[in-house]
């Protein structure tokens, strides 16, 4: 009998369903990919994370989380559905403990070394190290980028996903009502504009640490009869498994401007509301919530639109994407049938 081992958790996915920004979220993934050179086949937008400084932790347990199916993500805290924690489920549910190839694994797993704090099961260690991510997204690109809800391509039927479905779905906050919901729908109902300046960006390869073996995780996908049950294999790698995909790259920014425009008519009470309340936290990546490292400054134009400007100091890193691929193709490698402008393989 394999060793029982407990699935991490490390925070919660909370997805939303009916976007009302459904078609500006669409035109923002587009309008990304087009102006950093990014593959619609691999690439997914990431909402609502902050900015990391010198915590590798809260870097590591990003890359560690099984991507939805969707163009676009909203993290309300560290991803649920783990990398490390569908691992685990496979260590225990193995069929022989006496292999060559699990004793490796589960030596690997169970070595403290290979986690951030040194308890198992919590915190993965992912390469590069910290400190080399950081030294090669300062190594990077600096990035204008303009998005404009009214000339923006919103066809998302050739991306991978073909779905926005995990995003947020508000303007002024992270769901409908937030703020106000009649001032989220006059937002979503108007024209929206964008301008981001990098300061300093790279789309960059992540692997799993060394508590991930490669060898014992590609003979358990290629030889189902290695679990306990055939169900074990397909609660995790059929078609309805909780580990259909995996992360293999990270847009990550250092030091950025962004400002955006509402180009709804407000009142001067509007704007207060918006302003003051706890609860805004701006589209498209909200990022200017009132727990954010980032900071915000609000504005009352005088054609009565509203505009927002969230600054991050250079040195923060900030998520702002994931490369994905599908787990199949970690396994096996490259397809003509997955066309990226990336490395193939996790593992």
């Amino acid at each position: 009998m394999a060793t029982k081992l407990t699935e991490p958790s490390n925070g919660v996915v909370k997805e939303q369903v009916g976007a009302n920004m459904e078609t500006p979220t669409n035109g923002m993934y587009n309008t990304l990919c087009q102006s950093l050179n990014l593959s619609d086949k691999s690439f997914q937008m990431i909402q609502g994370v902050l900015p990391v400084q010198s915590s590798a932790s809260e870097l590591y347990n990003y890359f560690d989380g099984v991507p939805p199916k969707s163009v676009g993500v909203l993290y309300e805290g560290n991803p649920l559905n783990t990398l490390s924690g569908n691992y685990a489920t496979m260590l225990s549910k193995t069929e022989d403990t006496g292999t060559f190839l699990y004793k490796i694994a589960m030596s690997n797993y169970t070595n403290s070394n290979n986690w951030i704090g040194g308890n198992m099961g919590t915190n993965p260690i992912y390469t590069p190290a910290f400190e080399e991510l950081k030294l090669q997204v300062e190594k990077g690109s600096s990035a204008a980028i303009h998005f404009d809800s009214q000339t923006s391509n919103d066809d998302i039927q050739n991306s991978w996903a073909q779905s926005n479905g995990s995003s947020g779905v508000g303007f002024w906050g992270k769901k409908s009502n937030s703020v106000s919901k009649s001032l989220n729908e006059k937002a979503s109902a108007s024209r929206i504009t964008v301008d981001m300046n990098f300061n300093k960006y790279a789309f960059l390869a992540v692997r799993a640490g060394g508590w991930f073996f490669s060898g014992y995780f590609t003979d358990m996908y290629q030889n189902p009869d290695q679990f306990q049950n055939q169900d074990d294999w397909n609660n995790l790698f059929g078609p309805s498994g909780s580990l259909q995909r995996v992360t293999n790259q990270a847009l990550l920014v250092s030091g950025y401007t962004i400002t955006v425009k509402s180009w709804a008519t407000y009142s001067q009470s509007d704007f207060e509301e918006i302003e003051k309340s706890t609860e805004t936290n701006v589209w498209p990546f909200y990022t200017s919530g009132s727990s954010s490292k980032a900071t915000s400054s609000y504005k009352f134009n005088d054609d009565k639109t509203i505009s927002v400007t969230i600054t991050s100091a250079p040195g923060d890193l900030q998520i702002f994407g994931m490369g994905v691929i599908p787990t199949d193709r970690a396994v096996t490698g490259g397809s003509t049938n997955h066309a990226l402008k990336a490395p193939s393989r996790l593992i």
